[in-house]
């Protein structure tokens, strides 16, 4: 009995000594890796097709199950449902999904040049609350400039571009009179 008493004793003096060398009196936990570590490469993108349109997003090892929306977050879809190579999950800290204009629902949208959409996306940490993310998608086609040049002047080049264009042939008229010359195109 004395040999246990004799023990408590000193188990208590050992935390009483640990406590007294602690100099600190405000400690603070804090944590070495984001629990809401969702975030994407790019949240704006901006591209001449919806072929193929690959989002990337670095996630955090407490991120889970991940979900996304076309319509504003009313409807929400797993992304192996959108796009069976896709995880609907994060793996080795990354998240990827490629949109596509040949896959529902975004095949039914009618996108125009210029329009902006968004892609809603939420993943859920098994700690806390859901994390919402977007992704704004400008669709911006790029078109042929309409350009002429006429025969005979000189193509433009500087900063390693060059002009190319199909040529529209018109009548040029060189006119003389006093002592000089004007040069000039008429058209016709």
């Amino acid at each position: 009995m004395l040999k246990q008493s004799i023990w408590k004793i000193n188990i208590l003096a050992l935390f009483a000594s640990a406590m007294v060398g602690c100099s600190d009196t405000s400690p603070t936990v804090s944590i070495l890796r984001s629990i809401e570590g969702f975030d994407f490469s790019s949240s704006n993108i901006v591209t001449a097709s919806l072929n193929s349109v690959p989002l990337q997003a670095n996630c955090s090892a407490f991120v889970g199950g991940v979900e996304m929306s076309f319509d504003g977050g009313t409807t929400w879809i797993t992304p192996t449902s959108y796009d069976p190579s896709a995880k609907s999950v994060c793996e080795n800290g990354l998240f990827s999904v490629t949109l596509s204009d040949s896959k529902a629902p975004l095949n039914g949208m009618a996108i125009s040049k210029g329009q902006i959409f968004t892609v809603k996306f939420r993943a859920l940490p098994r700690i806390g609350n859901w994390i919402y993310r977007d992704v704004s998608v400008k669709y911006a086609p790029s078109s042929p400039l309409s350009e002429e040049i006429l025969v005979g002047s000189q193509i433009q080049t500087g900063s390693g571009l060059v002009l190319h264009s199909r040529l529209r042939g018109q009548t040029q008229q060189a006119s003389q009179g006093g002592a000089f010359k004007i040069r000039g195109r008429i058209t016709q």
